[in-house]
């Protein structure tokens, strides 16, 4: 199998000697656009359309094996997909899926994770070293309780102050992954009610959305009960600039009547409010 779309169109290129210019995207083109330019590559009329033609095979070879070091057609073997894309790309980051995601958690109050007679005790490594870990993907973890997931690493370190009544927090790395929020809406999880801790802003409230999404009659969102006096003292207006105009735009819409009243402040003041002043108590 080709490594992508485009090894697939030089493999036919190789093979043919020739390829329909119609099937050459503007990202295609753009890749290629060195050989267009030495002559490696030719566009030429054909009929009452234009077809590519290689002009020269030994620097098209030297081209292909420079940017898919393991061929046209990969490597399946590769035991992991980062290192797949490193030895058919030469880049980690173009990995089409990752390895299932590690979940940092901090509890209290004797809370566990439990999958069949095993027990992670959440609470018991927190005292110990601070956090507790898991890797996902190779058993169901569950949770009866009250659990936080926390949109940002100063307040996940510190979140026993907020006085949410979770007994363990989730670091949410920002927005979540879609594989802790499959986790999170899971049966596994369904007797875990969740409460969102994020920024009170386009991205937090976006996020929180995503979160009920998944587990509508079990996610809450946190809101201090001077939610207002905080924003309009500490708030920002650079938290609704940018590309988190339009999500605002969009939450303006939401049914969400919780989502809908912490719009409208955020309209009346022009300003968003990280999470990370709940600290100051």
């Amino acid at each position: 199998m080709a490594v992508d779309a485009l090894a697939q169109k030089l493999s036919l290129l190789l093979t043919q000697g020739s390829l329909a210019s119609s099937r050459l995207t503007e990202g295609d083109r753009s890749r290629l656009q060195s050989l267009f330019e030495t002559g490696v590559l030719e566009v030429v009329r054909s009929g009452a359309g234009k077809t590519v033609v290689v002009k020269n095979r030994d620097a098209l070879d030297t081209f292909i094996l420079r940017t898919y070091p393991s061929g046209l057609e990969g490597r399946g073997e590769a035991p992991t997909p980062r290192c797949r894309a490193v030895a058919e790309l030469r880049d980690s980051k173009k990995a089409q899926e990752t390895s299932p995601p590690i979940v940092l958690l901090r509890g209290f109050d004797n809370c566990k994770l439990r999958s069949g007679t095993e027990v992670l005790p959440v609470a018991e490594l927190t005292e110990l070293a601070g956090v507790a870990a898991l890797h996902l993907g190779y058993r169901e973890w569950e949770y009866t309780g009250v659990l936080a997931v926390v949109e940002n690493l100063e307040v996940f370190w510190n979140f026993e102050k907020l006085q949410t009544g979770a007994q363990m927090a989730l670091y949410a790395q920002g927005r979540l992954s879609g594989r802790i929020l499959s986790w999170l809406g899971s049966q596994s999880m369904a007797r875990a009610r969740i409460i969102h801790c994020g920024d009170y802003d386009p991205v937090g409230l976006d996020e929180y959305l995503r979160l009920k999404g998944i587990c509508p009659e079990r996610a809450e969102l946190f809101l201090p009960p001077n939610f207002e006096a905080l924003l309009s003292r500490y708030g920002k207006k650079e938290l609704l600039q940018g590309s988190n105009g339009p999500v605002l735009a969009r939450l303006r819409k939401t049914k969400d009547q919780e989502v809908r009243r912490i719009v409208k402040l955020i309209d009346r003041y022009g300003i968003g409010l990280e999470q990370e002043i709940l600290l100051l108590g």
